[in-house]
């Protein structure tokens, strides 16, 4: 589950990253706008200033390891007739749990009526 939200966060991402315009108008006031600058502005190149730590250049820090986590973990996949066996075998049980109960609640009453 968290693999899709990481993954779809990433596509939004890159979806999103739309060119920005800087336009100028004639008073020096600065619009930054992802379409084109209105009538009476001049366009300007704009360059985005990304913090260095948002920056995939940057290396990422070593983290310690888990000691657990170089053991190696065996592969088990159940296979459909295990798990069918293991139902039957839970359904078989309750049954018996079943009638155990109804014959002690039979024999409860016998012995409370007399």
């Amino acid at each position: 589950m968290k693999f899709i939200l990481c993954a779809a966060l990433v596509a939004v991402t890159g979806v999103a990253g739309a060119t920005v315009n800087r336009c100028v108008d004639a008073d020096g006031q600065v619009l930054l706008t992802d379409t084109e600058c209105p009538a009476g502005s001049r366009a300007e190149e704009y360059v985005e200033r990304v913090p260095v730590a948002m920056t995939s250049q940057v290396a990422a820090a070593s983290a310690p390891r888990s000691r657990w986590a170089s053991l190696p973990r065996p592969l088990v996949r159940k296979t459909v007739s295990t798990d069918v066996a293991t139902l039957q075998a839970a359904r078989q049980n309750l049954l018996l749990q079943d009638e155990t109960s109804k014959e002690t609640s039979k024999q409860r009453r016998l012995l409370s009526a007399r």
